[in-house]
């Protein structure tokens, strides 16, 4: 029964390529994309704000990149660091943010860190590449 009917024989399909977007597309997409990020980073500036805190604050400690930036960082970096750590968990703890006069006053995306960290990541991608990864 089964010589009966031959298997039936699938055209191969062409991988579809895909399409260049237009340059309207482009822009459009790249419009939303922004107007999104604008949103989030209001969003993230706004609680960071509420705490004190400033976006290097809250950077993965176990990164081994920006341990040994903060093994690095100069004394008086750090201890305003420690402060401003001390103060958001005394404020996360009694549940009550920083008044809105003094949250004016903070710049949270104020990078303190970021030429440290990228240099401490440069150095161990260099080593990694002349000794290869640890």
């Amino acid at each position: 029964g089964r010589d009966r009917f031959p298997p039936r024989q699938l055209p191969l399909s062409q991988p579809r390529q895909r399409q260049q977007p237009t340059m309207a597309a482009s822009l459009v997409g790249k419009n939303v994309w922004n107007s999104v990020a604008k949103v989030y980073q209001a969003g993230v500036v706004q609680r960071l704000n509420q705490y004190g805190l400033k976006y290097d604050d809250i950077l993965n400690e176990s990164d081994p990149d920006v341990k040994i930036a903060l093994s690095r960082m100069p004394g008086d970096l750090q201890v305003a660091r420690d402060r401003r750590l001390k103060r958001a968990l005394d404020i996360s703890f009694k549940k009550k943010p920083l008044p809105a006069d003094f949250q004016k006053t903070l710049t949270p995306l104020e990078p303190y860190m970021e030429s440290i960290v990228d240099e401490m990541r440069s150095l161990r991608l260099e080593r990694e590449l002349l000794n290869g990864p640890r």
